[in-house]
C-alpha cells in the first residue's frame, strides 16, 4: 500500500520541511529527507515481539533508537530521530547499492505504560538522479560482466 508521507505523520501533528541536499545527503546536513509517497511497512508482529522482549527486560527495549535499529536491522543507519508530543519518529537510512536504490526507513513508535510499541512504518527509496525518497520504479545501472 502506498501513500504520501505527509498522510503517515499528519496524525501526530508532524509536517516536514526540507531542501534537496538533505534527500541526497540526510545524515551529513541533519535535515529530515524529503518524501513524496512511501510503502507501508507491517508492525504487528514486530510489536508482539518487542512486547515479550519488554517483558523480559532486554536492553534494546529501553529507547526507540534502539527499537528503531532492531526493526531495521544493521544495514541501516539511524540518522535522526524527532521527538514530537510523546512520539518519536525514526529516519533509518539504507546506503544503495548495484542491485538498489537507496532506501529509507521511516518508524513511528509511541511511549505506552508498558513500553514502546511501533505505530507505523513506511518504506521509500531515492532513484539515483532524484532529490527525495518516493515508491516510483528505479532504472538501476547493471552490473558490468
Amino acid at each position: 500500500m502506498i501513500h504520501s508521507y505527509l498522510a503517515l505523520l499528519a496524525s501526530g501533528g508532524m509536517w516536514l520541511m526540507t531542501n534537496a541536499q538533505a534527500a541526497v545527503n540526510p545524515s551529513v546536513t541533519g535535515d529530515i529527507p524529503m518524501v513524496l509517497s512511501y510503502a507501508v511497512q507491517p508492525v504487528h508482529h514486530f510489536n508482539q515481539q518487542l512486547q515479550q522482549a519488554t517483558r523480559a527486560k532486554a536492553s534494546w527495549t529501553t529507547s526507540p533508537e534502539s527499537i528503531s535499529q532492531h526493526f531495521v536491522g544493521k544495514d541501516y543507519e539511524l540518522i535522526k530521530a524527532q521527538e514530537h508530543n510523546g512520539n518519536v519518529i525514526t529516519y533509518n537510512l539504507r546506503p544503495s547499492t548495484d542491485q538498489h536504490p537507496q532506501l529509507l526507513l521511516i518508524l513511528s513508535l509511541d511511549k505506552h505504560r508498558q513500553g514502546w510499541k511501533v505505530s507505523k512504518a513506511g518504506l521509500s527509496w531515492r532513484c539515483q538522479n532524484d532529490n527525495f525518497y518516493g515508491t516510483n520504479n528505479c532504472q538501476l545501472t547493471k552490473p558490468q560482466p
